[in-house]
């Protein structure tokens, strides 16, 4: 058993039995890591209102066998991201990202990249500022790092828009992606764009998402309640 000092960032906790909690972080290091949190509900000490998803963390956690279920020893807050559940519809695109990555992203299989992606994204998504182009960006670039990359370089050849449902898109939206890959995120977060091409755009997500994952995951069949989506079209 060895201890592991890292950055983290919580993508779901459950309670297990009356004061424990089970934690899933995506850590810098070591990519997801599963551990339980003895005594989480009662400690203000070792876990001052840490274990909740979108929260920052460095966390010490011991690291046994493959197959057990590791130990989380304390999480120091570094960031709560509180403004991301401020707004609904912030908070239910924010969430895709969390369970994308849960849902395809090996434990103890680091991948340094995505959690630069996930960190990245979540300190420029904010209630009142132009987010949903840096929600693109990170939604490309994490499907990139976990095996799903969309070549949108190549949308226009013959045939090559079926691909992951590019087909759906449209030229403009296609172009929009495109370009907004290319800019940094203090520029994506002055893109403004069409309700309607937002829409298109998000749709086409949601249904990728669905597409490569086993199961749809539960953050896109929110949102396109929210935002009255037929995902079975």
């Amino acid at each position: 058993m060895s201890l592991l000092s890292t950055d983290a960032i919580i993508l779901n906790s459950i309670d297990f039995s009356e004061s424990d909690q089970i934690v899933c972080a995506l850590t810098r290091e070591k990519g997801i890591v599963n551990a339980i949190a003895k005594g989480a509900k009662r400690s203000r000490i070792r876990f001052p209102g840490t274990l909740e998803p979108f929260c920052e963390v460095v966390m010490d956690v011991f690291l046994k066998k493959e197959g057990e279920l590791h130990r989380l020893e304390s999480a120091k807050l570094s960031n709560a991201h509180l403004p991301i559940r401020e707004d609904l519809e912030l908070l239910a695109h924010s969430t895709i990202l969390l369970e994308l990555i849960k849902e395809h992203l090996g434990q103890l299989d680091p991948s340094p990249a995505t959690f630069e992606y996930l960190q990245k994204a979540l300190h420029a998504m904010e209630p009142g500022k132009q987010w949903f182009s840096v929600w693109c960006v990170a939604l490309m670039n994490i499907l990139s790092s976990i095996g799903y990359g969309i070549d949108l370089k190549s949308a226009g050849r013959p045939g090559s828009r079926r691909t992951y449902g590019l087909d759906m898109l449209s030229r403009e939206a296609v172009m929009f992606l495109l370009k907004s890959s290319q800019l940094e995120t203090d520029v994506l977060q002055r893109l403004s764009i069409s309700a309607s091409l937002r829409r298109e755009i998000t749709s086409f997500f949601l249904a990728m998402c669905n597409r490569i994952t086993d199961k749809k995951l539960k953050s896109s069949s929110f949102l396109a309640k929210l935002l009255d989506f037929d995902m079975n079209q």
